[in-house]
């Protein structure tokens, strides 16, 4: 065989392979994209899902659940119909296997909770805590607090394990629509 023909052989055989990584590029992010839009819209079957792997709880009246799992995330949110109804609150674990050891995992939940922040810009300082059960385990809320310049903002944080590992639940709003009795009622709910 020739010089000339092993050359055209092998960008032909390039060109398949170019031709095949690109179509399974283009149905792998089109099917990606749709996942997206359909958790997003508050996909009920993705709800159910994603709930599923983070632990079992009550939706309190007049909350909407939307889940999504991006990247090594699953995030569960729960929010009022208008934002002066209350806080939103949001539920988030690592999906999937990690090697990491708990304390990096909380770290690491932590940093991506606090990227969750709907008020950017707002310096939030820990003000309190106190100690509540989670699915049998007493875990430490921390209460934070910081000004928009309008607005109050409170957070509530603590880590409890879920079903598939530790979970980051953050409940943030401002403090004129707080309801101390209904976020306690959601929390002592998680099953």
């Amino acid at each position: 065989m020739s010089e000339s023909k092993k050359i055209w052989i092998a960008f032909a055989v390039v060109g398949v392979l170019c031709c095949c990584m690109a179509g399974g590029a283009y149905w792998g992010l089109n099917r990606f994209s749709k996942s997206i839009e359909n958790m997003a819209k508050g996909d009920p079957t993705a709800i159910a899902e994603i709930q599923e792997e983070i632990a079992e709880f009550d939706i309190p009246s007049g909350y909407q659940p939307m889940a999504m799992s991006l990247l090594m995330y699953d995030i569960f949110y729960l929010t009022p119909e208008t934002p002066e109804d209350g806080p939103m609150i949001m539920l988030m674990q690592y999906g999937g296997m990690i090697s990491a050891n708990r304390e990096e995992m909380e770290r690491s939940l932590r940093e991506a909770a606090e990227q969750q922040n709907p008020q950017p810009g707002v310096s939030m300082q820990v003000v309190d805590s106190f100690e509540t059960v989670i699915r049998g385990e007493t875990v430490t809320v921390t209460v934070s607090e910081g000004e928009t310049g309008v607005l109050t903002m409170r957070q509530w944080m603590a880590i409890f394990e879920g079903n598939n590992g530790p979970v980051i639940l953050m409940i943030q709003g401002d403090t004129s629509a707080w309801d101390d009795q209904m976020l306690k009622d959601f929390i002592q709910s998680i099953k």
